[in-house]
């Protein structure tokens, strides 16, 4: 068994109602989740697991070739999006986490691939940091279809960036200084969201939410506005958030918390 249940050691604050509590076999690295309110995580040995919405495990991914993920993509539930910035490779999962075959990135394209996102229309995302490019790329043909070059923000900037998602029709460049950068959906600057930091944002609704200090913060994607919640259990340090519209996955070290909460 990848999972078994534990009592909860602490009191609920008024607006968790907590359902179960597992223990992970290993720390976890990376999650996500879909829009069927199914859990991805991707652990320390290279695992992708999934667990349905309520926190039971259905079946898991393990890799045969090394490498680190940099990004785990699983919104539309469809197609499980892998990339692995180390090595420059890139593959899908169905939704039985069969693998489709790895592809690298081609050197004679691409300089350095710091991150990667699937596009709505079947393309990638890529940020290129050589040049400093976001680029759209064609995975049929193995052709740029769209490059713009980030200097259209500055000619001096200097990124440090985290992660790259495309969401409603836009792309969200995270970067840990400057916040989180908005593109349509050509890659043209729009705005840039107040959020500095390198926690991951996942979209919810119309907010993007992220973990810091034990708080969800909610920043709302076309307006300024922010607010933050109290996470429950005042003695647990959390690492992991996922939330749905109804239900809440929270992980600390190899314990995993499943709530329902009010939004």
């Amino acid at each position: 068994m990848l999972l078994c249940a534990v009592l909860p050691q602490f009191i609920l604050a008024q607006e968790w109602n907590f359902e179960s509590s597992r223990k992970l076999e290993n720390s976890v690295r990376i999650i996500n989740n879909d829009r069927f309110g199914n859990f991805y995580l991707n652990d320390t040995r290279g695992n992708i697991i999934m667990l349905d919405s309520m926190g039971h495990f259905q079946r898991q991914f393990a890799p045969s070739h090394y490498g680190q993920l940099a990004s785990l993509e699983s919104w539309t539930a469809l197609r499980i999006f892998l990339f692995y910035q180390d090595i420059q490779q890139y593959s899908f999962l169905d939704r039985y986490l069969n693998p489709a075959e790895f592809n690298r990135l081609p050197d004679e394209i691409f300089g350095i691939v710091a991150l990667a996102s699937p596009s709505s229309d079947n393309q990638l995302w890529l940020l290129d940091l050589s040049p400093l490019n976001l680029v759209k790329f064609d995975i049929r043909f193995n052709t740029i279809s769209l490059s713009q070059p980030l200097h259209q923000l500055s000619d001096t900037i200097k990124l440090s960036p985290y992660q790259l998602i495309e969401y409603q029709n836009r792309v969200y460049l995270g970067d840990s200084v400057l916040g989180i950068l908005v593109f349509d959906n050509l890659g043209n600057y729009l705005r840039t969201i107040k959020k500095t930091g390198t926690e991951h944002f996942y979209p919810l609704n119309s907010e993007f939410y992220y973990l810091r200090n034990n708080r969800i913060h909610f920043n709302a994607i076309y307006q300024d506005n922010h607010r933050s919640v109290n996470l429950p259990g005042t003695d647990i340090s959390y690492q992991h958030v996922l939330l749905t519209n109804s239900k809440a996955m929270l992980i600390s070290n190899q314990q995993l918390y499943l709530y329902t909460y009010k939004p």
